[in-house]
Parts: structure tokens; C-alpha cells; sequence
């Protein structure tokens, strides 16, 4: 069985994707190399074309590394053939501007809208949707030229104005709204040009637009649909699938888009179908009734990886993703004293959770938001396992407040999911601790944690790329806030590092933030994670996702894939 179920609980989503993380946003953000507009003269981040190289300037890190890929090169594409996509959770509608997704909402929205931007083969972000996004001197201005001869899926044209109405729909969205929460006003210049106008300095501005965790306001959706009352479940996009229904928690339908701007798809039609149950996806699969799925689990990867070595599968991997974690809402007893949430992130051996989940040698334990390779990682006080620490720190919040730490513990329905909860659980007991493990479907669990009516639950998507893609979860007021810990040291070191390109002066903000959370505790970090999608050997081209040029883009971010250059063969 599979652990990828733990992926459900993102929520960058948009915000929760958001629950950035997502993941992404996407993961990585090693490569401090591509932030090109600080102070410097700026540079016009323009979409490939064939007469050039890609450029690479961003206004933005490079957050993504590029997905590894087992795949042997393909035969020549065959357009027809339709397959069925297995996901790991429903969602509650396909508004971008309102409706959290997690990895399985992404897919779907990859197929239906376009983003803005997209990261290249070399995860360096560029316009994608959008024929440049350029920066003035001090990222306090930003200009958007979009591409001509643009349609919706229903006629409307994409133009600036549409661009001003997906963007106005975010900032009025209690799930979108921080995306975008540096922009003062829009001005349309011209039917293709939208200047966006910034309250101040915003280096990281374009990262926002690649349509991911945490940046799910990239993705451009037609206007009447986000004027209709049921638009969200009637997506209307730009991308290279066209919305045919919807039934929701058994099947969603989309038909290639005949007049895509770009070549049209391979593929005729794509079926996605949810699974919540890791076990039932991976039973589907092999049984043939499901054509292409995503993992995350490390021993199903290995397998499936022979499997790809011997002709039977295909596998591509995705850049690592945002790591397994556990969050508390601080507002609530037990949980509103911080000797208990150490005390619950020191009873945790790590190396326990990755027996259990065959991640020994795969996973690495992960000591805040970032991993210890990543360019934004520091060392701070975040305690190491130390189960006689942490019976400590309970017996002395027992004896103080005469009450004993128990909470509910949340996490999906998923049989692995709820072994892992049992393994955490147990650790906890050894320390003094009482978790009540609660089981509930993902759409229900982030509406609880968007509510704050919850205590302690399993998350993810935070954390794993560039830290800005975090600001909507650390800084507080923006109602995507699910710790509801506030610090002003936070808040400060947050709005510093979004305002500048500089990848040393970000570093050392985000130094600020990563010893306040490790004094904190509102998160417990267990491991690093990797996803990879696996289809059966007739389904090829997942990894060769291309670039309005031809160039090579990033096929997969997290646990989002692109299935525009798809094929079956014959």
C-alpha cells in the first residue's frame, strides 16, 4: 500500500493549495542563482522563443529542481485514446480563485486552466500563459503582457482585463486573497498589457503564477465562469482540455481541446477518477482499470522502478516535495502551551516512522521547514528526539495546570494513513500523552483546519521550497495562518524577505523565521518526501512536457503533472 495519501493534506492550496506546499509549491529552491531583480537594472522575464535560449530571469528563485525521469525516449506521438486517471482525493469544486486543491485538484486543473507561468526543464520560472512578466527597478511594479489570440473554452478571449478579473476574484477570496496580498491596484493598459502595482517591493511576485500549492492564483479561469454561482463546478479554461462533467467522488470528464492555442493534445479524452484509499488506487492500477496514478511511497516507488527498468511501467519522478509534518493549533489546551508541543515533537523517533513507510535510505529527517541541502536551510534549537525531555516537559504541565495532555489527533481514512496516526500515537503515550485519532475525508479535514476546529493534525505543503511560498501559512493575518501562532519577529523577517531578490539579505530574514518556529513549536517536521507518477507502458510523454516554444518544461512539480503531450501507443 502506498503512502501518498499523506500528500492529501496539503493544502497550499491556495492557499492552501495552499497549504503552499503544497508545492509547493514546489520543492527544492536550492538554486538562489535566478533571482535577477533586486536593486540591479531589471530584467524582462520573457516567454521562450524559438530564435532564443529560455531566459531564466524570474524575479524569483529557482524553487524546483528538475524531476528525474526513468523513461526510455519515445517513438514518434500518436494522437487518440483516452485513459483514466486515479487520484487521491475529490474536491469541493474547481474555481482556482476559491476552491482549496490539493495534488489531485492540481491535475484536474492542469488539464482544464493554464498558468501563467511554468517553471523550464531547469525549474527556473517563465511565462507560460503569459508573453512576458517584467519587473521595474524595484519590484514595486510589474507589467504583464499576455498572448494573442487567446479564447476561453466558452469564446471569451483572453486578454489583460481577463487577467485583472481572475486576479481581482483572488483578492477577494478568503482562501486566495494573501497569493496576492502585495497588490495596491491594476491598471489594464491595453488589451494584452495588465500593470500590476504593488504596495511594496515584491521580488518574488512571479513564483505566485506557475499554478501550484501556494500559487494557485496563476491559473487563468474565463470570466463568466467566476461570475457564475456554479462556475466552480463548471471549470472554464484556457488549457488543452475542455470540461465535459463531473459526477462528483466517482468520475470527472475532460475532451481535448480542438482549438487550443497551442498543438492540441495527444490524448482524446481524460477520466479522473478519486481513490482515497492508497490501497484501492494501487489495486486499480494493476488491475488495469486505472491507467496512470502518483505515489509517494518510497518502497512502491522502488518497485515500480524495476518495473520501468523491465519495460512493464513508466515512472517519472518529481522534484522532492514538501515534507510530512505534523501542526498544532496553538490557540487551544493542551496545545496552547509550548512545553506540550515540544514535548509531542521530541516524543517522535523519526526513523520509526520511516521503517514504517519503507523510507529508510529514501527519506531524511528534516529539522524545520527546509531540508538540511537546501540553500535556505539554518541550524536552530529544534529539539532532536529525547523521550525523557519530553516525559519531563508533560509531567511538569500536568503538575502546574492539573490537567492531562489529550487532544484528537486528525488525519485522512486511508489504512496507511491511520497506522502511521497509531505509530505517532504510541510514541506519544510513552511520553504521558493521550491522542484520540480521528479519521476524515480531506475535503472535511481542510474545512476543519481552515475553521481552526481542530487540535492536532497530520499536514503538508509547507515548507520544502522558496520560503515565500510560506508566507501565507507563517505570517499572521492572513487567514491561512492553521497554527494560529503569531509572532511579530515572524511577521517582520516574512515581509523583509519577500521584498527583496537578494538571495543572502532572504536568507538571513528567513534565518529569523526558522529559530522562531523552532522556539515556537506550532509544526512538528518528519521527513523529506519524493512523488512519482506511474502509468502503464503504452502511456508515454508525461515526461517530455514542453514549453510554448518546444523548449523543455518541468513535467512535475510535488505531486502535479502536466498530461498535454500524453500518448498512447498503438
Amino acid at each position: 500500500m502506498t503512502s501518498s495519501t499523506r500528500r492529501s493534506h496539503l493544502v497550499r492550496l491556495v492557499g492552501l493549495a495552499a497549504a503552499s506546499a503544497l508545492v509547493a509549491v514546489a520543492c527544492g529552491g536550492n538554486d538562489p542563482s535566478a533571482v535577477t531583480t533586486s536593486s540591479a537594472a531589471p530584467a524582462t522575464t520573457a516567454a521562450p522563443d524559438d530564435s532564443s535560449a529560455p531566459d531564466t530571469a524570474t524575479g524569483g528563485t529557482d524553487t524546483t529542481a528538475a524531476p528525474e525521469t526513468t523513461a526510455a525516449p519515445a517513438p514518434e506521438p500518436q494522437p487518440g485514446g483516452s485513459i483514466v486517471v486515479a487520484l487521491d482525493n475529490e474536491s469541493a469544486g474547481f474555481n482556482p480563485t476559491n476552491d482549496p486543491w490539493s495534488n489531485g485538484g492540481h491535475n484536474v486543473a492542469k488539464t482544464i486552466f493554464d498558468p501563467l507561468a511554468a517553471y523550464d526543464a531547469t525549474g527556473k520560472v517563465v511565462p507560460y500563459l503569459a508573453e512576458s512578466i517584467t519587473p521595474n527597478e524595484d519590484s514595486t511594479v510589474w507589467t504583464i503582457k499576455v498572448r494573442s489570440g487567446v479564447s476561453f473554452h466558452n469564446g471569451e478571449p483572453f486578454n489583460a482585463d481577463a487577467v485583472r478579473i481572475n486576479f481581482e476574484a483572488s483578492m477577494a477570496s478568503p482562501v486566495a486573497k494573501d497569493q496576492l496580498s502585495l497588490i495596491s491596484s491594476l491598471e489594464v493598459i491595453d488589451e494584452l498589457t495588465l500593470q500590476v502595482n504593488m504596495s511594496q517591493p515584491w521580488g518574488t511576485f512571479l513564483t505566485k503564477l506557475v499554478g501550484e500549492a501556494g500559487s494557485q492564483v496563476g491559473y487563468m479561469a474565463a470570466p463568466a465562469m467566476l461570475a457564475s454561482p456554479d462556475g466552480n463546478r463548471n471549470p472554464i479554461g484556457t488549457g488543452p482540455f475542455v470540461f465535459q462533467e463531473w459526477v462528483p467522488d466517482d468520475r470527472l470528464v475532460v475532451l481535448r481541446n480542438e482549438d487550443y492555442w497551442q498543438r492540441p493534445a495527444y490524448l482524446e479524452q481524460i477520466t479522473f477518477r478519486p481513490f482515497p484509499d492508497s490501497t484501492a488506487r494501487q489495486a486499480a492500477f494493476a488491475a488495469g482499470d486505472v491507467d496512470a496514478y502518483y505515489t509517494g511511497d518510497p518502497s512502491d516507488l522502488v518497485g515500480y522502478l524495476a518495473q520501468d527498468e523491465a519495460g512493464e511501467v513508466n515512472v517519472t519522478l518529481g522534484s522532492p516535495a514538501g515534507p510530512d509534518m505534523i501542526m498544532f493549533n496553538t490557540t487551544v489546551p493542551p496545545l496552547d502551551d509550548v512545553r506540550v508541543r515540544t514535548a509531542l515533537v521530541m516524543a517522535i523517533e523519526v526513523e520509526r516512522l520511516f521503517a514504517y513507510s519503507d523510507g529508510i535510505g529514501v527519506k531524511q529527517p528534516i529539522y524545520g521547514p527546509y531540508a538540511t541541502d537546501s540553500f535556505w536551510y539554518v541550524e536552530t534549537s529544534y529539539p532532536k528526539y529525547d523521550l525523557e525531555g519530553a516525559k519531563a516537559l508533560i509531567d511538569d504541565y500536568v503538575a502546574e495546570t492539573g490537567n492531562p495532555v489529550e487532544f484528537d489527533f486528525a488525519g485522512g481514512p486511508d489504512p496507511f494513513v491511520v497506522g502511521y496516526q497509531e505509530l505517532i500515537q504510541s510514541m506519544w503515550a510513552e511520553a504521558g500523552a493521550t491522542a484520540n485519532i480521528v479519521s476524515r475525508a480531506q475535503a472535511d479535514n481542510i474545512g476543519k483546519v481552515i475553521n481552526g476546529e481542530y487540535e492536532v493534525t497530520l499536514w503538508g505543503n509547507m515548507g520544502g521550497g522558496d520560503p515565500d511560498n510560506d508566507y501565507q501559512y507563517f505570517r499572521s493575518g492572513t487567514g491561512l495562518n492553521f497554527s494560529r501562532y503569531t509572532s511579530p519577529e515572524i511577521d517582520a523577517a516574512m515581509d523583509a524577505g519577500r521584498a527583496t531578490g537578494d538571495p543572502e539579505e532572504r536568507k538571513q530574514q528567513y534565518a529569523i523565521v526558522q529559530e522562531e518556529l523552532a522556539k515556537a513549536m506550532p509544526y512538528g517536521w518528519l521527513g523529506t518526501n519524493k512523488l512519482g507518477v506511474v502509468t502503464r507502458a503504452e502511456l508515454l510523454g508525461i515526461s517530455d512536457f514542453t514549453l510554448p516554444d518546444g523548449t523543455p518544461g518541468q513535467p512535475m512539480t510535488s505531486g502535479h503533472f502536466f498530461l498535454k503531450d500524453a500518448w498512447l501507443a498503438s
